[in-house]
Formats: C-alpha cells, sequence, structure tokens
C-alpha cells in the first residue's frame, strides 16, 4: 500500500464566538466556531498552547538531525550491501542471469527505488507532485523484498530467512518515507497536502468516497471539500433535529431539546459547548442570509425603476422629436405656399402688361374690344387681389406653427426637467431609507456584540429582539403573531410573555441606540 504524506499538523486554534455579521473564517480543518461560549469553557480553551511544536532547543535539534543523517546513511549503506549480494545471488541461481547480469540486475532494482523516491522529492519541491512515482518506488520495494527472499530457496520453506533478507530493504525505504516527511513538513511544501489520509479510507470509506469524487470532478482540494462536506452533514443534521423535534412536539430552545444536541453531531466532532451553541448559530446564518436575500431584492428594485425611468425619457425624447418634425412640416408648406404666391405674381405681371397692352391700343380697336380688355384687366386684378389674400393667410398660419413648435419644444423640456426632478427626488429618498436601514442594522449588530460580551441566555436574547421590534413601532403595533416568528416559536403564550419581559426591559432604560443594557452591567459584574 503507498504511504500517504499528510499536510503538517494544524493545531486547532482557541474557540471564539462567530461574528455578528455571519462571515466564515477560511477552512482550516478545525472544529466550527459556535455563536456564543460559556466563560469557564473559553478559559479553558485559551490556557491551551498556541502551537504544537514543543520548545526544543536548537542544539537538541541538530543533533538529533545529525544522529538520524548518520544512522539513515549506515541503515541505507548496510542495506544496499546486503541486497547486492542477495539480488546478484537470486538473479543467478533463481532468475537464470548471468554471473556478471545478476550484479547489474541487482544494482538496477536498488538504483530505480532510490530514483523513484529522489525524483518524487524533487517535484514535490518544484510543487509538480506525480503520485505515480512514489507507487512504483514502493512496487520496487516489495519486488526487491521479495529478491531477497527468495535467494535462498523457497520463501514458505524458510520463512524467517525470507523475514530477515527483506527486512533491510524496509527499514531503507521506511527512513526514506522519515526524511520525506520532514522535508515536506519543514518546507510546507503544497504538493501532498490535498492527498486523502488512507486511514480516513479505513475509517469512513463511503464519505471518503464522496470527497474524493467533488475533489476530481470539481478540481477542489482535499481540505476544501472536507469542510465543505463536513459543514453539509452538520446542516443535514440540524434539519433532522429539527423534525425529530416537530415529531416529539417539544420546543425548540427547551433543556430537553437542547439536552438531544451533543449525542446528535457528536459524529461530526463537536463539542458539547459547541453543539448547544448550534441554535444561535444556525438563527445568526438564518438572519445574515435574510440580509443578503432583502439587500439583493432591493437591488433589483433599484434596478427596475431606473429602467422605467430611462423608458420614460426614451419616450420624452420620442414626442420631443415627433414635436420638431411637426414644425419642420408646417414649414415646408409655408415654404410651398410662397412659390406658389410667386407663381400668382408672375401671372398678375403678365396680365398688367396684356392690359397696358389694351390701353395703348385703345384708339386702334372698337370700342367694344376696349370693354373686353378692361373686363379682362379687372378679372386679372380681382386674381392678384385673391392671390394676395391666401398669401396673407399662408404667412399667419406658417407664424402660428412656428409659435406653437417653440411651446411644444417648451413644454418638452420643461417635462425633461421635471422628470429629472423626480428622479433625484426618488434617489434622495431611497438614499435617505438606505442611511436608516443602515443604522438600524448598525444598532441591532452593536446590540447583538453586546449580548454576546454578557453572555446572555437564548431568552434573554428573544426578549431583546422582541424589545428592539417594539422600540422600533410602537407596543401596541408589534402583534403575538410577528413576535412568534421573529423569535422563531409557535406558543402564544411564549411570545406574550416574552413581550411583556421586552416591555418591562425598555421601562428599565434598555436603549440599544446608546448600548445601554440594564442586565449586561450586572452580569458583567457577577
Amino acid at each position: 500500500m503507498t504511504t500517504t504524506i499528510e499536510p503538517p499538523v494544524r493545531v486547532a486554534a482557541p474557540f471564539n464566538p462567530v461574528p455578528a455579521s455571519g462571515t466564515r473564517e477560511t477552512p482550516s480543518g478545525t472544529r466550527p466556531h459556535a455563536s456564543a461560549t460559556p466563560a469557564d469553557a473559553s478559559g479553558t480553551h485559551l490556557e491551551e498552547p498556541l502551537t504544537g511544536t514543543p520548545d526544543v532547543s536548537r542544539k537538541v535539534k541538530i543533533a538529533l538531525g545529525i544522529a538520524a543523517v548518520i544512522g539513515g546513511c549506515v541503515m541505507g549503506a548496510i542495506g544496499f550491501y546486503l541486497s547486492f549480494g542477495n539480488l546478484s545471488k537470486a538473479g543467478h541461481t533463481v532468475f537464470g542471469f548471468s554471473v556478471d547480469d545478476g550484479k547489474f540486475f541487482a544494482i538496477g532494482v536498488d538504483v530505480a527505488i532510490i530514483t523513484c523516491l529522489v525524483l518524487d522529492l524533487f517535484m514535490a519541491t518544484i510543487r509538480t507532485s506525480w503520485p505515480l512515482l512514489r507507487v512504483l518506488a514502493h512496487f520496487m520495494t516489495v519486488a526487491s523484498v521479495y529478491f531477497n527472499a527468495a535467494a535462498f530457496g523457497a520463501i514458505q520453506d524458510h520463512v524467517d530467512k525470507a523475514l530477515s533478507h527483506g527486512l533491510m530493504p524496509v527499514l531503507f525505504v521506511i527512513g526514506v518515507e522519515a526524511g520525506r516527511k520532514i522535508l515536506v513538513h519543514q518546507a510546507a511544501l503544497p504538493a501532498d497536502h490535498d492527498t486523502i489520509p488512507a486511514h480516513r479510507w479505513v475509517l469512513a470509506g463511503k464519505t471518503t468516497w464522496r470527497i474524493f469524487k467533488v475533489m476530481k470532478t470539481w478540481d477542489k482540494p482535499y481540505s476544501v471539500v472536507v469542510d465543505i462536506e463536513r459543514d453539509r452533514a452538520i446542516f443535514d443534521a440540524w434539519n433532522e433535529y429539527k423534525a425529530e423535534l416537530a415529531k416529539a412536539k417539544l420546543q425548540e430552545g427547551s433543556e430537553e431539546a437542547l439536552a438531544r444536541l451533543p449525542k446528535k453531531l457528536r459524529p461530526y466532532g463537536l463539542t458539547v459547548d459547541e453543539a448547544l451553541a448550534l441554535p444561535d448559530r444556525m438563527a445568526r446564518e438564518e438572519l445574515r442570509r435574510q440580509q443578503d436575500k432583502d439587500k439583493q431584492n432591493r437591488l433589483l428594485q433599484v434596478e427596475r425603476e431606473r429602467a422605467e425611468h430611462e423608458a420614460e425619457k426614451e419616450r420624452l425624447a420620442h414626442r420631443k422629436e415627433m414635436a420638431s418634425l411637426t414644425a419642420d412640416l408646417s414649414a415646408t408648406e409655408g415654404v410651398a405656399g410662397a412659390q406658389a404666391r410667386g407663381a400668382v405674381a408672375e401671372a398678375e405681371a403678365r396680365a398688367d402688361a396684356q392690359a397696358r397692352a389694351a390701353t395703348s391700343l385703345t384708339d386702334a380697336v372698337e370700342s367694344q374690344e376696349v370693354a373686353e380688355a378692361k373686363q379682362r384687366a379687372a378679372e386679372a386684378n380681382a386674381r392678384v387681389l385673391e392671390a394676395d389674400a391666401r398669401a396673407a393667410e399662408a404667412d399667419a398660419q406658417k407664424m402660428a406653427a412656428l409659435a406653437k413648435t417653440e411651446t411644444d419644444k417648451a413644454k418638452a423640456i420643461e417635462a425633461v426637467n421635471r422628470a429629472a426632478e423626480a428622479e433625484a427626488g426618488v434617489t434622495e429618498a431611497k438614499k435617505r431609507a438606505a442611511e436608516a436601514r443602515l443604522q438600524a442594522a448598525e444598532i441591532t449588530r452593536r446590540a447583538v456584540e453586546a449580548e454576546d460580551a454578557a453572555n446572555f441566555t437564548p431568552r434573554q436574547r428573544r426578549v431583546r429582539v422582541v424589545a428592539r421590534m417594539i422600540l422600533a413601532k410602537a407596543p401596541e403595533d408589534v402583534s403575538l403573531d410577528e413576535i412568534a416568528t421573529a423569535i422563531g416559536v409557535t406558543s402564544g403564550s411564549t411570545a406574550s410573555t416574552t413581550k411583556a419581559d421586552a416591555v418591562a426591559l425598555i421601562e428599565a432604560g434598555y436603549d440599544p441606540a446608546r448600548g445601554f443594557d440594564p442586565e449586561a452591567a450586572s452580569r458583567t459584574e457577577a
């Protein structure tokens, strides 16, 4: 079996409460932090050493290292000497090599083991580990043990000789593996840090296979996947626990319900204090998820309103463009009218010329023809007057169209300005609302931190949650259903009692905005 090098030993940090914001620390393989811990438990953990390295002097370390190197070299030299002789003999007598070839066979087997191990160490130092090299080295070690044991006859007939001849190769490989582990630990090489420990396959084969599958499928390191699977297992156990409470008709947070938690969570490595603090931790995480959801909803609403404003601006711009096109059309019609008036004036000029010609011939033509010419001249003058009237009317229409166009433009500009002012007002209102929500969230965060520092019980925390709800509205505006939903209970009497306690706490001076809690000082003094 391949020996697995595990990452350097990581010592669990002291057990501290989870921050109120619900942030999660970097996965480290240690036990998850709970939201609150009894004072005596915290003190016990704080007395533990912060590091896992014994306080050994440098001289002792150097002396032990030199002794280990010398011992390893001696053991390796003896092992190679004995192995060379045994493998040379076995290669000649058992495997059919000649005397000279048997020596090369022995050298090849021993050098293959060393080369594979050295290559593995070299690739680990350059952070390109290849596990196949170690597998091959261990396979060659097993082969060397077999060859050494078979050098003096059948193994089953001489078990004692087989064990003694196969001992030195095994000891040599163990020494090399020990040196490799020291190198990996001292240099903090990440090459094998994400290898699944061999003992985990034996102790939890099913879950280990699931971790291995996730690692290889999604290319995630072992330390990250094991934390993910552990968190998922704790979450599933928590849901099963709540289902069991509902089936047993037990109220969450009661002593009988809390007594079940340590046993339920024991398979996941949680202490009694961590198990008892799990309800608060889950409540905080649920609150964080709800806050994130509300934030996303607010962002979506802002984006939706912004899109509506942009659409309204586009509609106003379209209307403005249509008004401009209408004005241009009216102007074009006015130009056409002017051209018509020019044609009429030209016709009038021709009529005047004809009238003057008729007048000059008055004496030469008969009186009847003169009368007819005068009549035609009068008709031409009438047409001229009529054309002038139409031109004046066209000019008046053009001026009215231009005036209407300017009015429409002014109205469009005014509408755009009103829309911009309305948008600015909405933005300012949203900003004030966001500041109010941030202020309320900050007050709640400081209150929760004060509750953590005062080590309040779950019931005291629920009373303060209701007190903050009452301070935000009024006692008569906060219903029992809202209180039951906020503190996670189903009993109306519990909600009523909690509300009464919250009112009494407010009357005693509780003010989360100023950070004053009448019970916090007394608990701190106690």
